[in-house]
Protein backbone atom coordinates (compact mmCIF):
# COMPACT_ATOMS: atom_id res chain seq x y z
CA UNK A 1 0.00 0.00 0.00
CA UNK A 2 2.93 2.32 0.74
CA UNK A 3 4.36 1.75 -2.74
CA UNK A 4 0.91 2.46 -4.22
CA UNK A 5 0.76 5.77 -2.31
CA UNK A 6 4.07 7.00 -3.72
CA UNK A 7 3.09 5.84 -7.19
CA UNK A 8 -0.06 7.94 -6.96
CA UNK A 9 2.00 10.91 -5.77
CA UNK A 10 4.27 10.52 -8.80
CA UNK A 11 1.29 10.25 -11.15
CA UNK A 12 -0.27 13.36 -9.63
CA UNK A 13 3.00 15.20 -10.21
CA UNK A 14 3.04 14.14 -13.84
CA UNK A 15 -0.60 15.12 -14.30
CA UNK A 16 0.03 18.52 -12.75
CA UNK A 17 3.11 19.34 -14.87
CA UNK A 18 2.97 22.70 -16.57
CA UNK A 19 4.23 21.49 -19.96
CA UNK A 20 1.45 20.52 -22.40
CA UNK A 21 1.06 16.77 -22.55
CA UNK A 22 -0.46 14.55 -25.17
CA UNK A 23 -3.93 13.48 -24.06
CA UNK A 24 -4.85 9.89 -24.81
CA UNK A 25 -7.75 7.57 -24.15
CA UNK A 26 -7.09 3.98 -23.10
CA UNK A 27 -9.42 1.04 -22.51
CA UNK A 28 -7.95 -1.10 -19.73
CA UNK A 29 -9.37 -4.60 -19.30
CA UNK A 30 -10.11 -5.85 -15.78
CA UNK A 31 -10.35 -9.65 -15.77
CA UNK A 32 -10.71 -10.59 -12.12
CA UNK A 33 -11.18 -7.66 -9.75
CA UNK A 34 -14.00 -5.15 -9.32
CA UNK A 35 -13.39 -2.45 -11.96
CA UNK A 36 -15.23 0.22 -9.97
CA UNK A 37 -13.28 -0.55 -6.81
CA UNK A 38 -9.93 -0.30 -8.61
CA UNK A 39 -11.01 2.94 -10.27
CA UNK A 40 -11.95 4.52 -6.93
CA UNK A 41 -8.69 3.38 -5.36
CA UNK A 42 -6.41 4.96 -7.98
CA UNK A 43 -8.31 8.17 -8.76
CA UNK A 44 -5.72 10.72 -9.91
CA UNK A 45 -5.96 14.54 -10.40
CA UNK A 46 -6.03 15.53 -14.04
CA UNK A 47 -7.16 12.09 -15.19
CA UNK A 48 -10.68 10.95 -16.04
CA UNK A 49 -11.64 7.34 -15.31
CA UNK A 50 -14.92 5.57 -16.08
CA UNK A 51 -15.35 2.02 -14.80
CA UNK A 52 -17.91 -0.55 -15.98
CA UNK A 53 -18.16 -3.72 -13.90
CA UNK A 54 -20.40 -5.40 -16.48
CA UNK A 55 -17.86 -4.90 -19.27
CA UNK A 56 -14.91 -5.52 -16.92
CA UNK A 57 -13.09 -2.45 -18.12
CA UNK A 58 -11.88 1.03 -17.15
CA UNK A 59 -11.65 3.88 -19.66
CA UNK A 60 -8.78 6.22 -18.73
CA UNK A 61 -8.36 9.68 -20.31
CA UNK A 62 -5.36 11.84 -19.53
CA UNK A 63 -1.70 12.57 -20.27
CA UNK A 64 -0.04 9.64 -22.05
CA UNK A 65 2.61 9.02 -19.37
CA UNK A 66 0.03 9.10 -16.58
CA UNK A 67 -2.35 6.80 -18.43
CA UNK A 68 0.48 4.30 -18.99
CA UNK A 69 1.35 4.37 -15.28
CA UNK A 70 -2.31 3.85 -14.33
CA UNK A 71 -2.57 0.89 -16.73
CA UNK A 72 0.44 -0.70 -15.00
CA UNK A 73 -1.19 -0.24 -11.60
CA UNK A 74 -4.47 -1.75 -12.77
CA UNK A 75 -2.63 -4.86 -13.98
CA UNK A 76 -0.89 -5.20 -10.60
CA UNK A 77 -4.17 -4.92 -8.74
CA UNK A 78 -6.17 -7.14 -11.11
CA UNK A 79 -5.18 -10.53 -9.74
CA UNK A 80 -7.40 -13.64 -9.65
CA UNK A 81 -9.14 -14.18 -6.30
CA UNK A 82 -8.14 -17.28 -4.35
CA UNK A 83 -10.20 -20.44 -4.49
CA UNK A 84 -11.72 -21.88 -1.34
CA UNK A 85 -12.07 -25.63 -0.90
CA UNK A 86 -14.76 -26.75 1.52
CA UNK A 87 -15.04 -30.21 3.00
CA UNK A 88 -18.46 -30.80 4.50
CA UNK A 89 -19.35 -33.64 6.88
CA UNK A 90 -22.92 -34.65 7.73
CA UNK A 91 -22.75 -36.58 11.01
CA UNK A 92 -25.52 -38.49 12.74
CA UNK A 93 -25.77 -38.33 16.53
CA UNK A 94 -27.83 -41.05 18.21
CA UNK A 95 -28.85 -42.06 21.73
CA UNK A 96 -28.09 -45.68 20.84
CA UNK A 97 -24.73 -47.43 20.58
CA UNK A 98 -21.53 -47.13 22.55
CA UNK A 99 -18.84 -46.48 19.91
CA UNK A 100 -18.33 -43.80 17.30
CA UNK A 101 -18.05 -44.70 13.62
CA UNK A 102 -16.13 -41.75 12.20
CA UNK A 103 -13.28 -41.44 9.68
CA UNK A 104 -9.78 -40.75 10.94
CA UNK A 105 -9.92 -37.04 10.15
CA UNK A 106 -12.97 -36.60 12.39
CA UNK A 107 -11.64 -38.51 15.41
CA UNK A 108 -10.31 -35.29 17.05
CA UNK A 109 -13.73 -33.69 16.46
CA UNK A 110 -15.52 -36.54 18.27
CA UNK A 111 -14.38 -35.21 21.64
CA UNK A 112 -15.94 -31.85 20.84
CA UNK A 113 -19.17 -33.50 19.71
CA UNK A 114 -19.46 -35.44 22.97
CA UNK A 115 -18.88 -32.25 24.97
CA UNK A 116 -21.48 -30.28 23.00
CA UNK A 117 -24.31 -32.78 22.59
CA UNK A 118 -25.81 -35.57 24.75
CA UNK A 119 -25.68 -38.35 22.15
CA UNK A 120 -23.93 -41.63 22.92
CA UNK A 121 -22.42 -42.26 19.51
CA UNK A 122 -21.72 -40.52 16.23
CA UNK A 123 -21.33 -41.83 12.71
CA UNK A 124 -20.65 -40.25 9.34
CA UNK A 125 -23.67 -40.11 7.02
CA UNK A 126 -22.11 -38.25 4.11
CA UNK A 127 -19.14 -36.08 3.18
CA UNK A 128 -18.49 -34.01 0.08
CA UNK A 129 -16.18 -31.33 -1.25
CA UNK A 130 -17.07 -27.99 -2.78
CA UNK A 131 -14.73 -25.44 -4.38
CA UNK A 132 -15.63 -21.79 -4.88
CA UNK A 133 -14.11 -18.39 -5.59
CA UNK A 134 -13.43 -15.77 -2.95
CA UNK A 135 -16.46 -13.48 -2.69
CA UNK A 136 -18.79 -15.78 -4.64
CA UNK A 137 -21.69 -18.06 -3.71
CA UNK A 138 -21.70 -21.84 -3.88
CA UNK A 139 -24.09 -24.76 -3.55
CA UNK A 140 -24.46 -28.52 -3.92
CA UNK A 141 -27.17 -31.09 -3.19
CA UNK A 142 -27.70 -34.83 -2.99
CA UNK A 143 -29.35 -37.73 -1.15
CA UNK A 144 -28.23 -38.99 2.25
CA UNK A 145 -26.95 -42.56 1.71
CA UNK A 146 -29.27 -45.26 2.99
CA UNK A 147 -32.19 -42.83 3.33
CA UNK A 148 -34.79 -41.09 1.18
CA UNK A 149 -33.80 -37.67 2.55
CA UNK A 150 -32.53 -34.98 0.19
CA UNK A 151 -30.01 -32.39 1.34
CA UNK A 152 -29.16 -28.98 -0.06
CA UNK A 153 -26.00 -27.16 1.09
CA UNK A 154 -25.27 -23.59 0.03
CA UNK A 155 -23.77 -20.27 1.10
CA UNK A 156 -24.32 -16.69 -0.07
CA UNK A 157 -20.66 -15.66 -0.07
CA UNK A 158 -17.29 -16.82 1.25
CA UNK A 159 -14.43 -14.33 1.64
CA UNK A 160 -10.83 -14.76 2.77
CA UNK A 161 -9.32 -12.39 5.33
CA UNK A 162 -5.88 -10.89 4.93
CA UNK A 163 -3.01 -11.66 7.27
CA UNK A 164 -1.88 -14.91 8.85
CA UNK A 165 -3.53 -17.20 9.79
CA UNK A 166 -6.23 -16.62 7.21
CA UNK A 167 -9.89 -16.85 8.15
CA UNK A 168 -12.74 -17.71 5.77
CA UNK A 169 -15.90 -15.69 6.46
CA UNK A 170 -18.96 -17.63 5.32
CA UNK A 171 -22.17 -15.60 5.01
CA UNK A 172 -25.62 -17.11 4.59
CA UNK A 173 -24.56 -20.72 5.13
CA UNK A 174 -27.59 -23.00 4.79
CA UNK A 175 -28.23 -26.71 5.12
CA UNK A 176 -31.69 -27.99 4.24
CA UNK A 177 -32.82 -31.61 4.59
CA UNK A 178 -36.18 -32.77 3.21
CA UNK A 179 -37.66 -36.15 4.14
CA UNK A 180 -40.90 -37.48 2.62
CA UNK A 181 -43.52 -38.29 5.26
CA UNK A 182 -45.41 -40.77 3.06
CA UNK A 183 -48.48 -38.54 3.05
CA UNK A 184 -49.76 -36.45 0.14
CA UNK A 185 -51.41 -33.05 0.04
CA UNK A 186 -54.82 -32.36 -1.52
CA UNK A 187 -53.21 -32.02 -4.96
CA UNK A 188 -51.57 -35.44 -4.70
CA UNK A 189 -48.05 -34.11 -4.14
CA UNK A 190 -45.74 -35.77 -1.64
CA UNK A 191 -45.51 -34.09 1.73
CA UNK A 192 -42.03 -33.44 3.14
CA UNK A 193 -40.70 -32.82 6.62
CA UNK A 194 -38.02 -30.13 6.42
CA UNK A 195 -35.13 -29.41 8.78
CA UNK A 196 -31.97 -27.39 8.52
CA UNK A 197 -29.51 -24.76 9.66
CA UNK A 198 -28.98 -21.15 8.66
CA UNK A 199 -26.07 -19.08 10.01
CA UNK A 200 -22.88 -17.08 9.36
CA UNK A 201 -19.55 -18.50 10.54
CA UNK A 202 -15.83 -17.70 10.58
CA UNK A 203 -13.59 -20.69 9.90
CA UNK A 204 -9.86 -20.59 10.49
CA UNK A 205 -8.07 -22.23 7.57
CA UNK A 206 -8.03 -26.00 8.11
CA UNK A 207 -10.11 -25.79 11.29
CA UNK A 208 -13.08 -28.16 11.60
CA UNK A 209 -16.11 -26.15 12.70
CA UNK A 210 -19.10 -27.84 14.31
CA UNK A 211 -21.78 -25.55 12.89
CA UNK A 212 -24.83 -26.99 14.64
CA UNK A 213 -27.44 -29.75 14.65
CA UNK A 214 -30.96 -30.37 13.48
CA UNK A 215 -33.37 -33.24 14.14
CA UNK A 216 -34.57 -35.00 10.99
CA UNK A 217 -37.06 -37.64 10.05
CA UNK A 218 -39.18 -37.18 13.17
CA UNK A 219 -36.70 -39.08 15.36
CA UNK A 220 -34.58 -38.06 18.31
CA UNK A 221 -31.43 -38.58 16.26
CA UNK A 222 -29.62 -35.46 15.11
CA UNK A 223 -27.94 -34.39 11.90
CA UNK A 224 -24.79 -32.44 12.74
CA UNK A 225 -23.00 -30.20 10.26
CA UNK A 226 -19.19 -29.98 10.35
CA UNK A 227 -17.34 -27.73 7.90
CA UNK A 228 -13.67 -27.11 7.17
CA UNK A 229 -12.21 -24.60 4.68
CA UNK A 230 -8.89 -24.43 2.87
CA UNK A 231 -7.60 -21.53 0.77
CA UNK A 232 -6.06 -22.47 -2.56
CA UNK A 233 -3.99 -19.64 -4.06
Amino acid sequence: MRRLFWTLVLIAGLAGAQEPAKIVQKLVDVKYADAGRISRLIQTPGVSMHADDGLHAIVVIGPAEVVAAIETMVKKLDVPPPNIEFTVYLVSGTAQGTADDLPKELVPTAKQLHSLFPYKSYRLLESFGLRGRDGREGSTSGVLPGTNSNYDFRYRAATVSSGTPRVVHIDGLQLRVSTPTGARDKDGRLDYRNAGLNTDIDAGEGQKIVVGKSNIGGTEDALILVVTAKVVD
